[in-house]
This record gives C-alpha cells, structure tokens and sequence, in this order.
C-alpha cells in the first residue's frame, strides 16, 4: 500500500540503538562514578574519557542551539552510543593491562570516530548547516559592529555578498541595518538570484519588511543606480508573483501583503497594474481589493467589474446593462470560464439581485456539453452546508430561471442535494425558487438512471408535504 514505510532489520536495530543509548549511557556513568570511589580504573574512565566527552557534547549542542543548526536525529543519542564505543575500547584496554593513557586515548578516538561517522550519515550537511548559522549570527550583529576579520574578506566576493543578502531576506527577524550595511558594501537585491527570482520578490514573499523597506530606499533619486531599480522593478514586478494565500486570506495573510505592497506602492505606484489584480481579485477578499482600489482601480473592464461587484457597488450592474456581453468574457480567475459564473459565486446578494433585475442575463449561453449550467452549479455550491451556507443566491439564480422558462437539468439540480445532510439548503432553495415537490421527486429519479441514493426522499420530504 502506498505510504506504508519499509523497515529493514538494520534499520530497526539502529533505532533501537539510537533509542536505548542514552539511557545505557546514564546507567554506564552513573556506575562508574559510584564505583570511581573504590577503583582507580573507573575512576580514569570516569574523569578523564566519559566526562570529557559529555561536557564536549554538551558544548557541541549548545553551539548548534545557538546558532539554529538542527540536526535530522538528536544529537544526544548519537553521542551516548559514541561514548559508550569509546567506553567499552577503553575497557578492553585496561583489561589487558595495557597502559591507561593508552586506554583513554584510543577511547577519545573511537567515541569522536564514531560521532562523525554517524553524524555525517544521518546529517551530511551539518557543518555546511553550521557555518551557515555562524555567518547569519554574524549578519544578525553587522550593523552594530564591523563583523570578524575572516566574515569581512569573505563579503568582498560578490556572489558570497549576494548569498547573504539572500540569507538575511529569508530571516524574519533581520534588523534593517544589517541591510543597509550590505547594501553600502555593495550588495544589490535589484538582481535575479539562482532560481529565486528576483531577491526584492523574495523579501515581498518572506513578507521580511525590513527588507522591504531599506531595498525601496534605493528607488528615490534621479541618478542613475535609482532609474535603473525602477526600471528592474517594473520589469520584475514583485506585487504580480504568485501568491500563497490560503483558500480564504488569513487576517495575519492580509495584513502582511497590505504592509509590503504599501511600503512598495507609495513609492513606485506603477506597480499596481492589472497582472497585481489578477492574482488578489480570484481570493475574492473585498479587504485587499479595497486596499488596492484606493490607489486606483484595474484598467481592464472585465477586472473592473469584478472589483466593483465585490466592493457591494450595486451600480456595476447599470455598466453590464450598456454591455452584456461582458458577462461572458474570462474574468480574473482559473477556475471560472465566465464573468458571470464569477460574481455568482462571490458577489453580495444585493449585486446578484441588481444584474437579474436588468434582464440581460440569457441562461442559454451558459450550458456545456452535457446540458448542466456551470453558473447554476456555482450558486449550487454556494448554497450547499459545507462550502458556501449561503442558499440566498441559489433562489435568486433559479427563480430568475424558471422566470425566463430556461431549461435545466433535472439531474444536476438532484446533484446538488445528493451531496446535503439533513434540513439541505439546496433542496429548500430549490422548492423557495419556484421548483415543484414533483420536480424534486423527479430530480431524484433522474440522478442516475435506475437509482436513487440513501435518505433522497427524505431530504425531499423536509420541504414537501405528503402526497404534495
């Protein structure tokens, strides 16, 4: 069965190795330092091999710790089954009476031998991982001081000075000094960076506002390092990459794209054109369109009216009375064919209402090839429990509908309800729209030819009287 991990049988016994060392490891030194008292061997294995490594241990996880290094595996269970290599070579040492420095010494090999050799199986990138944490630490404190001899020559190489500019974008918590001290050394985030993109779209990205805030310093001015950041930025246009909002923008996602488009719009308002559109107007959020908005609207007609009709503005519908077609046409969003289709699914129920009440909605352009309505289906699904619980649209859409003698599918409206629990909104907007209890039934009938589904009849019976 997919997702089903395969084990081998040394894998399982690295686990349990990797599980059990650290308690052996606390029974081992807790036993010779008891015995260390009364046996001078113990008593060397105790000072001068097992403490030595904790301590080295300890230190070495603090470093890690400190410089947010992590590892894939503890570092604490790869140590005890290190120490405890050294610990039985040293034994075996002085169970031959051979000298006890040699003992020691060849249990300091074994233990640090066995640590690097795990370490770099389980984590082969560590010290590529912890050189990278010493340089950010570094980064952390350039701007307070002038950083270490060795850190400065390496931030006269180029690349390595572009590198940490790329560090310090993706760490939040990077004070605007630090940028502003790479910057003066030359770094430039007004450059594609490996397969990144452009390292000012990172920051916007990362929503690291420090970032945001030095890199946008370096768009004022008339010289000409200030024309050509300008010129990068409307060429690499950071407020029109694609976005990583959930299905429904956060308060804490919003807020974030509200700050770093701010920071970027009050200097270079150019930037808001309608590719910036297209990729807020599909989340349907009237907060972030109304931020947009009150810089200027989208250009496009279609995108315009997208934004009015999310903004509540019940006159878009006067501008889609002077053109209808408009409704047909593909709006800001992949996953609706249709202006219509769109504003439907998202629109506030007093602009729904306003378009049906202008009659320029023909029902017969909207039909594919196997009869269904996708605009019906979109007021379907925004009626039903679990997606939309908003079953207001689905009466307007379909009474305007039956109003107009449309034809409809018996077997997609019976979809609709397939799908609801108990007290379904779609069966009672249905029935509240102008469909009869025996165009329900028959709806039912029809969902799968020769089949009907558990509690059908009942979803019906909810809105129909007996024998109705």
């Amino acid at each position: 069965m997919p997702g089903i991990i395969s084990l081998t049988w040394f894998d399982i016994l690295m686990l349990f190795i990797m599980l059990t060392a650290p308690f052996f490891m606390g029974f081992v030194t807790l036993f010779l330092l008891v015995k260390s008292t009364s046996h001078s061997g113990a008593r060397s294995l105790f000072l001068w091999l097992v403490l030595p490594q904790i301590l080295a241990t300890l230190f070495f996880w603090w470093v890690l710790y400190f410089y947010n290094v992590y590892t894939s595996i503890s570092i604490i269970p790869i140590a005890s089954g290190s120490i405890l290599g050294g610990v039985v070579i040293s034994y075996l040492f002085f169970r031959a009476d051979a000298p006890v420095i040699s003992g020691i010494l060849c249990g300091h090999i074994i233990s640090l031998t066995l640590l690097f050799i795990t370490i770099n199986t389980t984590s082969p990138n560590l010290l590529t991982e912890l050189q990278t944490g010493r340089d950010i630490h570094q980064l952390l404190n350039i701007g307070k001081s002038k950083g270490s001899e060795s850190f400065n020559r390496r931030l006269e190489d180029v690349e390595f000075r572009q590198e940490m500019l790329v560090e310090a974008v993706n760490n939040s918590n990077m004070p605007e000094t630090t940028f502003r001290e790479l910057l003066s050394r030359g770094a430039n985030p007004f450059r594609k960076y490996a397969f990144n993109g452009s390292i000012f779209s990172t920051a916007v990205k990362n929503n690291n506002l420090n970032a945001v805030r030095v890199f946008t310093e370096k768009l004022d001015g008339d010289d000409k390092q200030a024309k050509s950041n300008r010129e990068f930025l409307r060429a690499n246009n950071p407020l029109d990459q694609p976005l990583y909002f959930s299905s429904t923008p956060t308060e804490e996602q919003k807020r974030q794209y509200m700050a770093s488009a701010k920071i970027i719009l009050d200097k270079m308002p150019e930037l808001l054109n309608d590719r910036v559109y297209y990729r807020i107007i599909p989340e349907a959020n009237a907060e972030l369109i109304q931020f947009l908005w009150d810089y200027h609207p989208p250009e496009k007609p279609v995108y315009r009216i997208q934004a009015e009709a999310l903004l509540g503005i019940v006159e878009v519908a006067d501008k889609i009375a002077a053109a209808p077609d408009i409704l047909k046409e593909k709006p800001a969003a992949d996953y609706a064919d249709s202006l219509w289709e769109y504003l439907v699914e998202y629109s506030p129920h007093a602009v729904i209402q306003s378009i049906l009440e202008r009659n320029v909605v023909q029902w017969a352009d909207y039909k594919d090839k196997k009869g269904n309505n996708p605009v019906l289906e979109k007021a379907i699904g925004r009626a039903e429990k679990y997606t939309g619980d908003d079953p207001q649209v689905l009466i307007l859409v379909m009474h305007d509908i039956l109003a107009q003698g449309a034809a409809w599918s018996p077997s997609q409206l019976a979809h609709g309800f397939y799908t609801e629990g108990e007290g379904s909104h779609v069966v009672s907007s249905l029935h509240s729209a102008g469909i009869t209890c025996t165009q329900l039934r028959e709806a039912l009938s029809n969902f799968v030819a020769g089949n009907t589904f558990d509690n059908g009849d009942q979803r019906i019976k909810e809105v129909c009287q007996a024998g109705k």
